[in-house]
Formats: structure tokens, sequence, C-alpha cells
């Protein structure tokens, strides 16, 4: 039976599963907290977080932002893109990226871009099979500070 799967942008009532996902992608947080920084992208034009669902059920989401470096062309970059465990190999990331790259075209770039870890070897394949490719490796370095507020 095939399973229907719509891509619609993300609401603040979907909390609780986002922060599921994130979970899923090795980030524990509560919803209130996802929720709180959800309300905050909805109001920039310059991120989206599209929801994909099967029957009305969550079952994947991404988020992604325009990145306009000083040195190179504007373009989408995928800040997270994670599908529930039981229902990969669905099409649905593929549902999720075609999504982000046409917003991508709206916003008139001619790029999508992503990060993945190392350790991903099956999301490496995922994007390798949907025409990403591997352009460089590199290390990335944090600084823990303390916010001013």
């Amino acid at each position: 039976m095939e399973r229907t799967v719509a891509v619609r942008p993300a609401v603040p009532e979907d909390d609780a599963f986002l922060a599921k996902l994130a979970g899923q992608l090795g980030y524990a947080e509560e919803p209130a907290r996802v929720r709180t920084r959800l309300e905050d992208l909805m109001k920039r034009a310059d991120h989206v977080v599209y929801v994909a669902e099967i029957a009305g059920e969550g079952a994947g989401w991404v988020h992604a932002f325009l990145y306009q470096p000083l040195h190179k062309e504007k373009m989408v970059e995928i800040a997270g893109l994670v599908v529930e465990e039981g229902c990969r190999r669905m099409g649905i990331g593929r549902r999720l990226l075609a999504a982000v790259e046409e917003w991508a075209k709206t916003q008139g770039c001619a790029q999508v871009c992503l990060g993945s870890n190392i350790v991903r070897k099956g999301a490496h394949q995922f994007y390798q099979r949907a025409g990403y490719e591997l352009s460089k490796t590199q290390y990335i370095f944090k600084k823990q500070m303390q916010a001013e507020v």
C-alpha cells in the first residue's frame, strides 16, 4: 500500500515531535525550548522549517536557512534533517530535500549545502543518492562562552 507523504511548514504545535526527532539526531531538547526557537524562526524570512507527515503523523523535519558569506555566493544551508527511525527509506528525506531546494530557488540561490557528522555513513549515502556531492572535509571548532542577557 502506497503511503502519501505531505510536506508542510512547521507550526508551534509540532514542538514535541520536533524535539523527539532532534533526540534521534543526538540533540536532546525540551519541547518548550524547541517551540520558542521555532516561533522565533517563523518570524524570519531567511529560515524555513518543514515537517513531513504520513496520515497526519509526523515522519520527519528539515530546517534550512539562507547563508550569505562575504567571500562566495548566497546559498541555502540545511541546519538539520531527520526522518523518524521507523519511517526511513520511504522517500520522506527526498521530499524534505525537494521542499528546501524549491525554497532555495525562490530565494535566488543556485546551491544547497549541508554538513553531516563523519559517523553518519547512511546519511552520506542518502545525500549522494539525492545528487549531493562531497565537496570537502573540515574540522569544526567551538568555544563555550557566557552569554550576555
